[in-house]
């Protein structure tokens, strides 16, 4: 290796890992609502990427965009039920519930962190959100809409231990996910 190789790769910006975690939560901070689009876009495809694997794990494999599909047509083949599911259903459903996340839990749930906002307390606020979402998906909709009639049960016991689990583990992962993309920094008041 040359000096004038060492030289121009050492006189090079590099983008190192704190300065690219702040310009993305600065982005995120001077634009809420166009980061929610992008980390409900994002934090929804990740989980649902990690649900058709599940089966990898020992869970039931979780393809929210078909169960999503058959609820809207029930009688569509399954190619029809994928993409309304996906496109149209469960896809929008993961934006607009991070939507509703910024907008409305986010600031509402500062209460419970004494409004301090930390890379800490925005993953904390996520995870909160994503549990609560699995338990509106394990408690009522698998019982009640996605598997009516076929004896779900109390937080959908009936079909066996593992579903709520897996209802839990991708809320989770999109939880984690959300944590990660919708991550503030500390309004400033000046």
């Amino acid at each position: 290796m040359t000096t004038e190789t060492t030289s121009s790769a050492l006189t090079e910006p590099r983008l190192d890992a704190d300065r690219a975690d702040r310009t993305w939560r600065l982005w995120v901070s001077d634009h809420p609502i166009g980061a929610a689009l992008l980390a409900g876009f994002a934090a929804t495809h990740i989980a649902t990427l990690c649900g058709y694997f599940f089966g990898g794990i020992g869970l039931p494999q979780f393809v929210w965009p078909i169960v999503n599909g058959h609820v809207v047509l029930p009688k569509g083949s399954p190619t029809a039920q994928f993409f309304v599911g996906e496109l149209f259903i469960h896809g929008m459903d993961g934006v607009v519930f991070t939507l509703l996340f910024a907008v409305a839990v986010f600031p509402w749930l500062g209460g419970l962190f004494g409004h301090r906002v930390s890379a800490g307390t925005n993953m904390a606020k996520a995870i909160i959100f994503s549990l609560i979402l699995a338990t509106i998906s394990a408690g009522f909709l698998t019982p009640r809409v996605y598997e009516a009639g076929a004896g779900a049960g109390f937080f959908s016991f009936g079909l066996g231990w593992k579903v709520p689990v897996a209802i839990y583990v991708w809320h989770l992962i999109y939880g984690i996910n959300l944590g990660l993309l919708y991550n503030p920094l500390p309004v400033r008041h000046e």
